[in-house]
């Protein structure tokens, strides 16, 4: 089987498509960390974040924010 310049060129243009993908920054990289503090450092379970994350509570969530309770999935803990 031979290669024709053609297909070369698809297979570079290709691999630099899914290389520029790979290198852009994902959600969790732009989201604000979970801060070090004694209150988020007790969370253990995303469901926790609720208590005071609610629309009643201390901090309530922007009215943008996503409706998922998977908080950890885009806000990584911040290093201590």
């Amino acid at each position: 089987m031979t290669f024709r310049k053609v297909d070369i060129i698809f297979v570079v243009l290709a691999l630099l498509v899914v290389g520029g993908v790979a290198l852009l920054p994902s959600p969790r990289d732009r989201n604000p960390k979970v801060p070090v503090n004694s209150d988020h450092q007790a969370v253990t379970v995303e469901k926790d974040c609720l208590t005071c994350h609610v629309l009643m509570g201390s901090r309530p969530l922007p009215a943008q924010h996503p409706k998922r309770q998977d908080c950890l999935h885009c806000h990584a803990r911040a290093q201590s």
